[in-house]
């Protein structure tokens, strides 16, 4: 039988763990009009969750627009990225395609076949204006035609974050909120995992965006909910999953959303058994060590010396004060100034935070922090 579970983007009509508050309390938001950052680590299933979100939007009527900033290398990546998503919506449908051209005006569509999908929709400028004044004006039409539409849209500008890797990043995020904030009919969903980053953005004093949005992080799956769902999903597959086996599968992980499914995937495919055993659940995990070890040296090569010799440690020893003497003694520092610095930046790559649970610094993703303790 084929594989009852999912390692991509899952789409919405397919199985999903839980989530069904989230689901609710961000669709209200979304029709309320209001704007709000949802933040998590990578790989907890927030395109996943924003997708059911739009798809229940599209039933009531609501316009929807889903657009990834990720790898943005200027200004006027950010206004082309926003027009090509909001005529490749509007495309099926074609009064409101002409109706779009003729509001955003400065973007021309361009219809292109594609061999997957049957064609493909890009844009080219049919002005002179750039940088700030190109995307000051993309904005500005957008909410003009965005006021035609009594149902709304809903804006989902995903690793919004990248923003602040342009440059004059201060001034784009203030042109951006002064056009946003006259969007009396549109919902702004600001997506990232770079979660300092795009969290500064909305809570520091002195930057455009602060406290214009509702702050929602997205949380572990919970026990019971993500236990149900492995067996389930076992049975559907025609195997069986015992629920202490799925238990242990939850806790090694923590109720991380993307292991939630990585691990039993892995488990289904490897095991020729009809029931699952703690012994499949550990070769699975071993299995997906290695196979994502080229991305964790990666992750590693990117790093100073003392960068990589703190996250070690942590994963060696979780923390709640990585410049306590004793700590720094055990592992070999000998700099104050150079382990906080250290300590900023892995925060920063979202490769450590503090637990809510005891309070101490660890290694964010479960599998990468079982690799850590390898040792250097």
């Amino acid at each position: 039988m084929r594989n009852p579970f999912v390692i991509r983007e899952i789409e919405a009509d397919e199985p999903f763990c839980d989530r069904t508050v989230e689901l609710r309390e961000l669709a209200s938001y979304a029709s309320s009009f209001s704007n709000v950052v949802l933040y998590s680590p990578r790989r907890y299933g927030k395109t996943s969750l924003i997708k059911r979100v739009q798809k229940e939007l599209q039933d009531k009527g609501v316009m929807t627009i889903y657009a990834d900033f990720f790898g943005l290398v200027s200004i006027g990546e950010v206004a082309n990225r926003l027009a090509e998503h909001l005529y490749a919506y509007c495309h099926k449908d074609e009064s409101l395609f002409k109706k779009a051209m003729k509001f955003i005006k400065i973007w021309r569509p361009v219809i292109r076949p594609d061999p997957d999908s049957g064609f493909q929709i890009t844009v080219e400028q049919t002005t002179q204006h750039s940088g700030l004044d190109l995307l000051k004006e993309t904005f500005d039409l957008f909410g003009a035609f965005a006021r035609e539409h009594m149902n709304g849209f809903h804006v989902v500008l995903d690793e919004f974050q990248e923003i602040t890797t342009l440059k004059d990043s201060v001034k784009i995020e203030g042109v951006l909120r002064s056009q946003i904030q006259t969007h009396r009919n549109v919902s702004y969903f600001f997506v990232g995992s770079r979660r300092r980053l795009l969290l500064d953005m909305f809570n520091e004093q002195k930057r455009p965006f602060y406290k214009s949005t509702v702050n929602y992080p997205l949380d572990p799956l919970p026990r019971k909910e993500a236990v149900e769902f492995i067996v389930d999903r076992f049975l559907a597959g025609g195997k069986e999953c015992p629920s202490e086996i799925a238990e242990l599968v939850y806790d090694r992980v923590g109720g991380y959303p993307y292991y939630i499914q990585r691990i039993p995937f892995d488990m289904w495919e490897q095991s020729d058994e009809k029931t699952m055993t703690a012994r499949d659940c550990e070769k699975a995990l071993s299995s997906i060590v290695k196979i994502d070890t080229p991305f964790y040296e990666s992750i590693l090569s990117g790093l100073s010396i003392i960068q990589k010799q703190l996250l070690y440690a942590l994963a060696k020893e979780p923390f709640p004060n990585p410049l306590n003497p004793k700590f720094m003694i055990r592992h070999k520092f000998t700099s104050p100034g150079s382990t906080q610095a250290a300590h900023k930046k892995l925060i920063t790559l979202d490769l450590v935070e503090r637990s809510d649970d005891d309070g101490r610094y660890r290694v964010i993703d479960p599998l990468f922090d079982s690799y850590l303790k390898r040792g250097w």
